[in-house]
């Protein structure tokens, strides 16, 4: 079998690319049903990842009427969805309840915007950019455990919230690996019966863990339902942490082609998401067909 990869053709810098125009913002120049009908016809992208940030960044540039043309579309290239629910300026796991919940109502809007598409995954970040924060403080291991189990409870309360007012089932609810320690991200996952969406990207420069891609893929692989595929680096100068993700495949330090063998060794069926532009798309599916061409 072939593994299915898609885009995000919503990307940040081809968006902001497309908007501003000699240093001019120009929204009548940004069209999501058009971005998404060029990145369904390059070869090989079956799925395609909606960012659902647009909807507040972009006034007017997901409504429900536009979420129809993107189901008209689904209906004419045959390709499916998934859905990045939003992440900037969001935070699950703050001890601050009035944005906690306000984020909460964020994602379960987001959720019943985008849920005539059907996508197939809903991406969750359970933790943001404070915990992030948190979790990089220089104080000792064990006083950083504390206070990441702590905001993982606010996240935890977050989670059940959005599964209570959203309906959805939880296996939909694909939680991505972030900069926060992914151990005690699991524990929710767990707990409430999600799923994971594997950044690889975000592994190899050592945002969410220490161990390999394929020692990550090998321990929740029972939960992991879709894949950022992206390459990734990380090193130090000086003592400095250098990270670099998001990267075009065979830039980095990913072993596409014993990475991608284990997935079809195991069948994997999920939607594997290039979060690059198109062109970078493009050279990572040019390398798997290099290296590995019955993933194609």
């Amino acid at each position: 079998m072939s593994l299915r990869y898609g885009l995000v053709p919503l990307e940040f810098k081809p968006t902001v690319d497309r908007i501003i125009t000699d240093g001019k913002p120009d929204f009548s120049r940004f069209n999501i049903v058009d971005m998404v009908r060029d990145a369904v016809q390059i070869e090989h992208i079956s799925v395609i990842e909606v960012t659902m940030d647009v909807w507040y960044v972009i006034p007017g540039a997901l409504t429900p009427d536009t979420i129809n043309q993107l189901a008209e579309l689904k209906d004419d290239y045959g390709h499916s969805y998934t859905a990045h629910l939003p992440l900037w300026s969001i935070e699950l796991a703050t001890f601050n309840d009035p944005v906690r919940t306000g984020g909460v109502r964020s994602i379960v809007d987001s959720i019943k915007l985008v849920e005539p598409l059907e996508p197939e995954f809903y991406v969750l970040h359970s933790t943001g950019s404070l915990a992030a924060e948190f979790a990089r403080l220089d104080f000792a291991k064990e006083m950083v455990n504390v206070i990441c189990t702590a905001m993982a409870g606010f996240s935890a309360t977050s989670v059940e919230e959005i599964l209570a007012q959203s309906e959805i089932d939880p296996r939909r609810i694909a939680v991505e690996n972030v900069e926060f320690p992914f151990e005690t991200t699991r524990a929710i996952i767990d707990e409430y019966d999600l799923s994971i969406c594997f950044d690889t990207g975000h592994l190899l420069t050592k945002y969410s863990g220490n161990e390999s891609v394929l020692e990550f893929y090998q321990e929740h692989k029972d939960r992991i339902t879709e894949l950022h595929l992206n390459d990734g680096t990380y090193r130090e100068v000086d003592g400095v942490p250098i990270h670099a993700d998001h990267l075009a495949l065979g830039t980095g330090e990913l072993p596409v082609r014993e990475f991608l063998l284990e997935l079809l060794k195991d069948d994997f069926d999920g939607p594997m998401i290039f979060e690059l532009t198109a062109e970078e798309a493009r050279q990572s599916l040019q390398k798997i067909h290099e290296v590995i061409p019955e993933a194609i």
